[in-house]
Order: C-alpha cells, then sequence, then structure tokens
C-alpha cells in the first residue's frame, strides 16, 4: 500500500473544492446588442437628464457624490451608461427595484427619469448621500424614485425584487449581504475582467450572464460590462 504525505493530500483536497467552485456557477459571455436603443432614451429624455447632471454637480460641491471636479459631460456618460439596465430582461420584468450603493443616484436616477411606470429604491449607507438623492429626486419631480438610509442588509424586498448597482459591490460582498433575502436578480455595472474573481467565497450557484458594452465604440465603455446575475 502507497501511503501519500498529508501536505500532498491537503493540495489534492484544496484542488478539488477550488475546482468544484469553478464548475457550479455558469458563466455566458456576450456583447450588448442594444446600444442604439440606449442613445435613443438618453435623447428622448435629454432635458430631464441635463436637470439630474446639474443637479448632481450642484450636490456635488457640498457632498462628495462623484468625482471632485467631474465634467457635465463625464456625468452624462454616467447616465447613458446607467440607461443600459434598461434594456435587461430581468429590470423589465421587475416589480420591485432597489440601488444598492447608490451614492449620487447612479444608476437609479437615470432609471427612473426613462421608466416612469417603475418604482425605484434609492438605497446607501451613507446618510449624507442619501439626504442628496432625496433632495434631487424631489426637485425633478420623480414620485417614482423614493429613497432608505442603510446597508442593503436592512432593506426588505420581495420574491420579485430586482437589485441594481454600478460599480459599488463586488459580487462575492453583495451575495453575502443578499443572501438570506428573497430576490429575482441582480444586475450589476462593473468591470468585465473582474467576474470570476469576485465569485470566490460565493456559495449558492448562480447563472451570470456577461455582456461587454464596448460596442459602444467610446473609450468611456473600454473594459466595461452588464452583469445579469440569477440563482440557478
Amino acid at each position: 500500500m502507497v501511503f501519500l504525505p498529508v501536505t500532498f493530500l491537503f493540495s489534492w483536497f484544496i484542488l478539488k473544492i477550488r475546482g468544484v467552485f469553478h464548475v457550479k456557477h455558469q458563466i455566458i459571455r456576450s456583447d450588448f446588442l442594444e446600444s442604439k436603443g440606449v442613445t435613443k432614451l438618453l435623447s428622448d429624455y435629454d432635458e430631464k437628464f441635463k436637470e439630474y447632471a446639474d443637479q448632481l454637480l450642484w450636490w456635488n460641491d457640498k457632498v462628495n457624490l462623484v468625482s471632485r471636479g467631474v465634467s457635465r459631460e463625464t456625468v452624462l456618460n454616467h447616465v447613458e451608461h446607467s440607461l443600459t439596465i434598461s434594456f435587461s430582461q430581468l429590470f423589465q420584468g421587475a416589480a420591485q427595484i432597489i440601488d444598492a450603493g447608490s451614492g449620487g443616484g447612479l444608476p437609479g436616477v437615470p432609471l427612473g427619469v426613462a421608466h416612469p411606470e417603475k418604482e425605484i429604491l434609492l438605497n446607501d449607507i451613507v446618510s449624507k448621500k442619501i439626504m442628496a438623492c432625496k433632495q434631487i429626486a424631489y426637485k425633478m419631480g420623480l414620485k417614482n424614485v423614493s429613497t432608505k438610509i442603510g446597508s442593503i442588509e436592512a432593506v426588505e424586498m420581495t420574491k420579485d425584487a430586482l437589485v441594481v448597482s454600478k460599480h459599488a459591490f463586488k459580487i462575492n460582498d453583495l451575495m453575502r449581504f443578499l443572501h438570506d433575502k428573497e430576490w429575482k436578480g441582480v444586475v450589476l455595472l462593473k468591470g468585465n475582467n473582474e467576474i470570476e474573481e469576485e465569485l470566490e467565497g460565493v456559495d449558492d450557484p448562480l447563472k451570470i450572464n456577461v455582456l461587454s458594452l464596448e460596442s459602444f465604440q467610446n473609450s468611456f465603455y473600454d473594459g466595461k460590462a452588464l452583469v445579469e446575475i440569477t440563482k440557478k
């Protein structure tokens, strides 16, 4: 009988665990094909989005909502980026939409402007950011947009809830916060090459659609993706 060293057996066991980890999540990569639709939405609500950009920049001088010194043009790029979520089937079928880590209202406010029929909750742990978002939504007359201060863990969700977020969470961190909650799906705007690494430690098997946004042919979208997550 051959006896293998304990260190070898331990290393083999770790590799087996990692192998199972990589198999249990289903990751599908493709291109985002609705860039023209996003451009049309941006044009249809042009005045409202410019009003939002002005409000965001005004509040940014008082509360750090986005990078200091950011231009109006860059804010409108972020608005356009946020609107890509409009073309996710998860968004279109969602009854409850929660913008987690909303910051200055991205992506929630642009989605609220373009979809007045949708109820959107802006959530952030930083109270002064949510205070600013609440005032922005009020000034813009967005009756379908509400706010809540605190962790996403404290937000009540229905089984039809969709969580959206723009560069605010790593996947594994957000899944930990949502572990005991019912939710229909998650749509994230994040880096195209961050997905596999951010799944480390996620025990529940997930189906993940990664849609590259480089079809916009704008350097702003280099390396960016729309990421749809559902439970397998």
